[in-house]
């Protein structure tokens, strides 16, 4: 019995060790690739976006019975990280979900890589790490099924073509 005792106790602590490492990497591990028709090759981090300027938005979607609060920067100021002005983005989700989006819609409307809802990091299960938002409480033109499409939750990687 005591040696059950001491290997529960031993997996105990390797879980809370693993945790914390876990904890830690969350902000350092690749999130976000940008590759294809770019000047330089992105590999981002939580932490590289969170240095980029932040923006907040309060927004309706079809995704949620209330409006809620993403924030994260600026799709525009990801692309000029790779030296992205124009083209198309073909945005990959972790589940596989791809849709192609005009680069020009970064550089139109202040569309942001979300990293937080409602002030907390989203997890994978919370439609996280990232998920691309457009502002659809500032412009009536976009509260249309194709822009809803474009809206990529679970966002791992930006080609651009």
């Amino acid at each position: 019995m005591l040696r059950t005792f001491g290997r529960l106790i031993t997996f105990a602590l390797l879980a809370l060790a693993s945790l914390s490492f876990a904890n830690e990497t969350n902000t350092t591990r690749t999130i976000l690739t940008i590759k294809g028709k770019v000047t330089t090759l992105q590999a981002l981090s939580l932490a590289d976006l969170d240095k980029l300027p932040q923006y907040k938005m309060t927004v309706p979607t079809p995704w949620y019975p209330e409006p809620q609060t993403f924030e994260g920067p600026l799709l525009r100021d990801v692309l000029k990280l790779a030296g992205v002005s124009s083209g198309a983005l073909r945005l990959s989700a972790l589940n596989d979900y791809t849709i192609e989006i005009p680069a020009s819609d970064a550089f139109t409307y202040d569309v942001i890589v979300a990293s937080r809802l409602g002030g907390k990091t989203m997890s994978i299960r919370e439609k996280g790490p990232l998920f691309i938002m457009y502002p659809f409480d500032q412009h009536a033109d976009l509260r249309k099924t194709d822009y809803y499409r474009r809206c990529a939750w679970q966002l791992k990687l930006i080609t651009v073509q």
